[in-house]
């Protein structure tokens, strides 16, 4: 990428003067540039293709009234033959920043915003750039493990390093055969974020609530307990506690049937994660895909 062409291209969409360029980390499919103007306001540029789901998420909470704390978006454009969005950089500490001692703290807020989130509705299911597919919620999600989603094919994954190959796809057979046997909502979907987690959320750490929510790029219609079982993820990822847990079901009050959802889901992104971290081997990965092969052998297979 041509990153002095990008920072013109910027600055004439803007009608300003870009003096600062900060490169944060980046993720596994985007570009992101944090950029300073000459009146010292701050922007995010982030060129990905998931950012025109960004900028169709925003553009349906505002249409439906949603208001929880999203970057304000200043505008989109084409560079490269990739969409560019430009949105205001959040003045906010990410939650994965928090001592781990702490991030209990945040469990209620990120609760009360997915609610928020899921009052926006649709009698479609899928990614918000695709909503035209016929799948149901229960065909997509098992389109994860019966192979006929391409970025997923468990046999190659099984045999890279780091994964216990019978394991894994013993774990898939189990998840597929689960899924087919069980209820789930073939209507009024809800928009679910579906990557609620530490390193998307910015917080206030006065007042103990999300400041900030970015990176759409997988948001989708489907059924809201997949949310939340992503932040029941997010307690286990970090050893939070048993009482959170306990607060965590005591908060969300769930019949039977949505408990066994909420289970059911959670499980599906301990195995679908290992694909994800057996990508690159670095110690943090390898650290979680011992970590989800432990809890397999211990509670699935």
């Amino acid at each position: 990428m041509n990153e002095k062409k990008l920072i013109r291209t910027v600055e004439e969409f803007l009608d300003v003067k870009i003096e600062e360029i900060q490169t944060p980390p980046q993720g596994m499919d985007s570009k992101v540039l944090f950029v300073v103007d000459q009146e010292r306001k701050e922007y995010v540029i982030k060129l990905s293709e998931g950012a025109l789901v960004d900028a169709k998420a925003y553009e349906l909470l505002a249409q439906n009234d949603v208001k929880i704390p999203v970057p304000k978006l200043f505008g989109m454009f084409d560079f490269d033959n990739k969409p560019v969005i430009i949105m205001e950089r959040i003045q906010f500490p990410l939650l994965e920043s928090i001592p781990v001692k702490q991030m209990s703290n945040y469990i209620s807020s990120m609760i009360k915003n997915l609610k928020l989130i899921h009052k926006v509705k649709s009698q479609k299911s899928g990614f918000l750039n695709n909503l035209d597919s016929k799948k149901s919620w229960k065909e997509h999600l098992l389109s994860k493990f019966n192979g006929t989603d391409s970025e997923l094919n468990w046999e190659e994954i099984s045999n890279r390093e780091g994964i216990d190959k019978e394991l894994v796809l013993s774990a898939v057979e189990k998840i597929r055969d689960e899924i087919s046997n069980t209820i789930m909502i073939d209507s009024n979907y809800s928009l679910i974020h579906t990557d609620f987690n530490q390193r998307n959320l910015f917080v206030d750490t006065k007042t103990k609530e999300i400041a900030g929510i970015i990176d759409w790029g997988e948001a989708m219609f489907g059924d809201p307990i997949f949310d939340f079982a992503r932040v029941r993820m997010y307690i286990w990822h970090f050893d939070l506690g048993q009482d959170v847990v306990e607060n965590y079901y005591n908060i969300m009050n769930y019949t039977e049937s949505e408990r066994h959802l909420d289970n059911l889901y959670w499980f599906t992104r301990v195995v679908e994660y290992l694909a994800y971290y057996s990508e690159e081997l670095n110690e943090f990965n390898l650290d979680r895909i011992n970590m989800h092969q432990k809890f397999l052998r211990k509670n699935f297979v």
